[in-house]
Formats: C-alpha cells, structure tokens, sequence
C-alpha cells in the first residue's frame, strides 16, 4: 500500500510527502490521535519511505517502492535500520531499558540505509524512567536518526518531550472512510455499516474485531435489554440480566457498549436541553461506572454484582427505578 492509498489523514499524508520530497525532516514526529485511526499504519508506511531502496519522489505518489529487499524488511519488521518499541506483553508500561536500547540503537551507523528509524507505540505508556532516557535522547539527537512518537494520550507525555516534536495529529474517520476499509478487509453484512460506526465509534480496529468475531450481534443484544431495563424495572429481569452479562467471554465487551450507551445518554441530555441536573447526573454515572469497572479489572471483584450495582444506578438515573 502507498501512503497516497491510506484513507484519510490527507493533511498529514502531505506534510509528510512535502518533507520526503525536499529532504528536510526532523529528527522528531509526534503523532497523536484517537485510537484506532490509522497512526501506526502511517508510521510504518513513512518508515518505509526512508529506508527504501528506490523511494519514489515524484509529485503524485511517495512511498517504498514495495519491491525491494528494504520494504520487504520492513513489512516484517526485521530491518537492521529499523526498530519498534512497544509495551511487552504482560507489562503495564514501557521500561527503561527498552529506551536505552533504543538509544543505543540510533547511535549506530546506518547498516542498510541512509537512516536509523525508531518508533516507540504507546509513546505514553512509558514509566517515568523511560521518559526521563528519552528526553536526552531528544535533546542530543544521533546524526541520521528519526523518531516516531505514537499515542492517543499526547497530553500524559512530558511537555518537554512533546516540545521537540514536530506534531501531526489525526483526526477520526468518517463513516465513508470508515466504512472502505472495513469493506476493503472484510466481508460487511448488508445495512450493518451504521450500527458497527457506531458501536466502533469509528475504530478500525475495534470494527473489524467485531466482525471477525461475529461480535455485532451481541452489542444488538447487550444494547435492546440495557433499553429493556430502562423503559422498566425489574429486579427480576435485572439480576437476570446481569448474571449472563457477567460471563468471561461477554464482560470485557460489556464494559465498552455500557460506556458508550452513557456517554450517549450525556450527549442526548445535552443537545434535548433537559437541565443541567439531569446532565449531572448522568455525568456522575459515567464517571461512577468507569470506576467501577477499573476496580473490576484491578481486583478480583465479583463481576455479576458489580454489573447489578451499575444497572441498578441506569435504572435510577433514567427514571425506571421509583
């Protein structure tokens, strides 16, 4: 795929081009956005760009040539100029060693290329100690070396790290961008595209997990008895309800419909102007099943409870529950 055939993103897409075709970049991006918009993929096409072997520069297209041995290499991850730090499976932040290593990495001569290139995704997930090695990185960048920072959460970086960055941000999809991908990768059931946009809030990646996993008729399900559940309460049905959403295989899914449904439910408070107590509340809701569901993930908390406990608390603020 050339970087001109990414959808959307097109502001970016040609800053980083005009940079690629006059020779003159920094040594540090910075490229933030709502998850699953398409940073990563950017930055592995960009990356592609400088080490390929026969880089197109012309004024229609600019990407790797998708050809030669250095895309090939990078498809796979297994450049010699090229290295990505990521979060360790089973950590919860990005250590400092890593960004020692990837220190010591741009420091070396290019072995293939004209360029070492080192992306670190989630940028924000790095301890304290990993930030603190970066950031002398940044101030005495290696010779031929360029850094791509990737997060959502630009704001949880330092401000000094952020500072010598050049920054692009990425917007989110449209439903139409949205949707060509998605059809581009999968097969789309017929009239589903509106429901998955919006149980995706459009997140490829969390629109093709639903499809591959034949997940979209579970949110059509978890969606109609939260509504149920609203219109009328039921202690019964409650219970019910919150015993077969607990199940392993539906809890972690149940935590993203129920926080969209919220937010949702704020947002159509707002715009219907029906006061600014009913918006608290609904707030307070969504701030309270957030934590909630933290405790859940942190704790080995009782996962059919706590879902009576948030259901109950719908069924209050919307009125249901007397």
């Amino acid at each position: 795929m050339a970087m001109t055939e990414i959808v959307g993103h097109g502001e970016v897409i040609w800053g980083l081009h005009s940079g690629l075709v006059s020779g003159q970049w920094p040594h540090a991006y910075l490229f933030s956005g709502p998850p699953g918009v398409g940073k990563a993929t950017v930055a592995h096409h960009y990356a592609q760009s400088l080490l390929c072997e026969h880089t197109l520069r012309g004024e229609e297209g600019l990407s790797g040539c998708q050809r030669c041995p250095s895309c090939h290499k990078v498809d796979t991850r297994c450049h010699a100029d090229l290295i990505w730090v990521e979060m360790v499976e089973k950590k919860t932040r990005i250590s400092v060693d890593q960004i020692r290593d990837l220190t010591r990495f741009l420091s070396l001569t290019p072995m293939e290329s004209k360029w070492k290139v080192a992306i670190v995704d989630d940028a924000a997930e790095m301890n304290a100690a990993a930030a603190n090695a970066l950031l002398k990185t940044l101030e005495e960048p290696p010779a031929e070396s360029i850094l791509i920072l990737i997060t959502s959460r630009p704001g949880m970086l330092l401000a000094t790290i952020r500072s010598r960055c050049v920054k692009y941000h990425f917007r989110s999809l449209s439903r139409d961008e949205f949707g060509r991908i998605l059809q581009s990768r999968t097969e789309l059931p017929e009239g589903r595209l509106d429901p998955l946009w919006e149980y995706a809030e459009g997140n490829v990646g969390y629109g093709l997990q639903f499809i591959t996993s034949n997940q979209l008729e579970v949110c059509d399900q978890l969606v109609q008895d939260l509504e149920a559940l609203m219109r009328q309460f039921s202690l019964a049905k409650l219970c019910q309800t919150a015993d077969f959403w607990s199940k392993e295989d539906h809890f972690l899914l149940v935590r993203w419909i129920i926080g969209q449904w919220i937010a949702k439910r704020v947002r159509r408070s707002v715009l219907s102007g029906e006061g600014a107590e009913v918006v608290r509340r609904w707030l307070v809701l969504e701030s309270l099943a957030k934590d909630f569901f933290a405790r859940a993930e942190a704790y080995n908390i009782n996962k059919r409870l706590l879902l009576e406990g948030i259901f109950i608390k719908l069924s209050q603020t919307a009125g249901a529950n007397p």
